[in-house]
């Protein structure tokens, strides 16, 4: 049996978060693992509220897992405040060889902050380091990186930069450009590798960062490679997705 934890809040839809993650993991032959970082109130459109757990309750979660389980793999999604970040970060610490993802998570696609935005520094300077790839859309790593940036080109250039100041890979997602087809760019330091797809309009997309995320992390719990690991990420992200159209 493979072990998978999500570190992330719940999504009361059943659409994202810790649900979703879960989901992903156990299609892609994982046993799913989660430890709670809050609770929201939300539906297929918009969030309501969240509120993060006690800092020492995801303490004791992540701890007891990583004692419990062989985790082969981690993807922390939403944090939800500054003291549940340094939580996360001094139990990563004492797990170094597993493979871990982060969708930072910053805000919800309605717009409810789901992190303290001063708290930005804390998340790059101790968290990065730790991933071995982080997962921003184009507003996301806008915010991370303190910066306008109009197009992928201007992304990727920005992120070679970020990957070596930051100590972590970075798959720039492509779907909040403006571009007709989907273009996005995985960067490891000074190396670049392109990824382009047609765009596909779904009626439904409700937490797909969160699929691809977890879809990453598992690949790389396989030992596939960062870029082959994208790869299959993406197109898992449209299998799963197409399956849905026609229930909703």
């Amino acid at each position: 049996m493979e072990y998978f934890l999500t570190i992330a809040a719940s999504d009361s839809s059943g659409g994202a978060g810790i649900q979703q993650d879960c989901k992903v993991a156990h299609d892609l032959g994982y046993w799913a693992l989660s430890a709670l970082t809050g609770i929201t109130v939300q539906n297929f459109e918009k969030v309501f509220s969240v509120e993060s757990v006690n800092p020492e309750l995801l303490q004791s979660q992540i701890e007891k897992l990583l004692q419990s389980f062989p985790v082969r793999t981690v993807k922390i999604g939403a944090i939800c405040s500054q003291e549940n970040l340094m939580v996360i970060c001094n139990c990563l610490q004492q797990f170094p060889k597993i493979h871990v993802v982060l969708d930072p998570v910053l805000a919800s696609t309605s717009g409810k902050a789901l992190f303290d935005s001063s708290a930005l520094h804390l998340l790059k300077e101790e968290l990065f380091p730790l991933c071995e790839l982080i997962t921003p859309n184009k507003q996301e790593f806008e915010l991370l990186a303190d910066c306008k940036i109009n197009t992928v080109e201007e992304g990727i250039e920005i992120a070679k930069e970020k990957s070596k100041e930051w100590g972590t890979a970075i798959l720039l997602k492509g779907g909040h450009f403006t571009d007709d087809k989907i273009r996005e760019a995985l960067i490891c330091k000074s190396e670049v590798y392109h990824f382009e797809k047609e765009r596909k309009n779904f009626k439904y997309q409700h937490g797909t960062g969160c699929t691809l995320s977890t879809a990453v992390s598992c690949f790389l719990g396989e030992n596939e490679s960062a870029i082959n690991s994208c790869r299959l990420a993406s197109d898992y992200l449209d299998e799963h997705y197409f399956s849905l159209q026609n229930q909703f």
